[in-house]
């Protein structure tokens, strides 16, 4: 195997690649990437035995093609911080994977690339077409909201739900909910799959944010994402996701419109001498203000009123600060709409005028 690449071609593949390669290295090779060269184009795969990431990368030239496994994270490392615009030449002989550039020259140990595990997925799919910009934009939107560790493990994920024109992202961890919602042309496709934990992050990171159309496959334990130069397959969690409409509060809401920034800033700060394990902040709701106190257990305290459109009845409620800083991180509008249904009841916000993003955080006793 012998080529030669621009840095700027590859860069990125190896980068995205490497995110999804096994660190922990129980199975050696899972550490490694397999590159293929072949046809003018570089071939990097990665996977940990649940996900599976395959890069297509145009080549400057091959000389002689072939293919064999390298050290992920090493390969990634040292092509980032080679200069911009370096053409790069790989060469493989004697088990060594020798790279050169300009200034540059480093021999790497090699694993056959015969050893590979890559990913068999022999079930039926179903094939749909969908926006890139469209599914990343459910997965950022919601991934804040899932759980890490849970012993509920269907909640270490995120639930795609496709039906009636409309794909929807769900993500709880019990203590708050993030749905987002798009339409979708689709071809009659329904699903309701729940993609683990470790491939939404990356799938979120691997998407282009235009309108591009990809290739959606979904099987009864897969589902993968197809583009020009993206083979993306990820396993299913197995299990029951909840029926998260019983988490929206039901009743007459009292609407609160306020400034993000404002409120994003007065959070941070009542943060600082809030409780350290149980991050709450208590907001005393009246006509037009907004009270936010926080306390710790040093005897310290944080209290700030905000001038906000409130109409609605006194009350008083407490939250985590730090679901509430996520929800605003993840609204791009400048005004945040909440609805508030009583003291022990969830709020829910979202931008005002949108449906497309409903946020929902349950109350905390503080």
């Amino acid at each position: 195997m012998k080529f030669t690449a621009e840095k700027s071609q590859i860069v990125d593949s190896l980068q995205n690649a490497a995110a999804v390669a096994e660190r922990r290295q129980t199975i050696p090779i899972l550490a490694n990437l397999r590159l293929k060269a072949v046809s003018g184009k570089l071939e990097i795969t990665a996977t940990d035995l649940e996900i599976q990431v395959k890069t297509y990368s145009d080549l400057l030239s091959i000389e002689e093609e072939g293919e064999t496994t390298v050290s992920a994270r090493k390969m990634s490392e040292l092509c980032r911080s080679l200069p911009d615009a370096e053409n790069v030449d790989f060469m493989l002989k004697d088990g060594k994977l020798t790279v050169s550039s300009k200034n540059f020259h480093g021999d790497f140990a090699t694993i056959s690339a015969d050893d590979f595990p890559e990913l068999e997925v022999n079930e039926d799919q179903e094939t749909t077409e969908i926006s890139s910009g469209a599914l990343k934009r459910i997965l950022t939107k919601t991934a804040f909201s899932m759980a890490s560790q849970d012993v509920r493990y269907y909640l270490n994920g995120l639930l795609l739900e496709l039906s009636d024109g409309e794909l929807k992202g769900v993500a709880t961890d019990g203590h708050r909910l993030a749905l987002s919602s798009v339409e979708v042309k689709g071809n009659g496709l329904e699903m309701r799959n729940i993609l683990p934990r470790k491939a939404v992050l990356e799938l979120a990171k691997l998407l282009s944010a235009e309108d591009s159309p990809i290739e959606m496959l979904v099987g009864p334990t897969y589902m993968g994402i197809k583009t020009e130069n993206l083979s993306f397959s990820s396993k299913l969690i197995d299990g029951k996701y909840p029926d998260y409409e019983k988490v929206f509060p039901s009743g007459e809401p009292n609407p609160l419109l306020v400034g993000k920034e404002t409120l994003q800033s007065a959070l941070s700060r009542a943060s600082v001498l809030s409780n350290e394990k149980y991050r709450g902040v208590r907001f005393e709701l009246s006509k037009g203000a907004l009270k936010l106190t926080a306390n710790n257990p040093e005897q310290e305290s944080a209290e700030e009123v905000l001038e906000v459109d409130y109409k609605g009845v006194e009350l008083e409620v407490g939250f985590n600060i730090g679901y509430l800083i996520d929800v605003l991180g993840s609204i791009e509008e400048e005004t945040v709409k909440f609805e508030f249904y009583g003291e022990d009841s969830s709020c829910v916000i979202k931008e005002p005028g949108s449906e497309n993003e409903v946020y929902v955080i349950m109350p905390m006793r503080l």
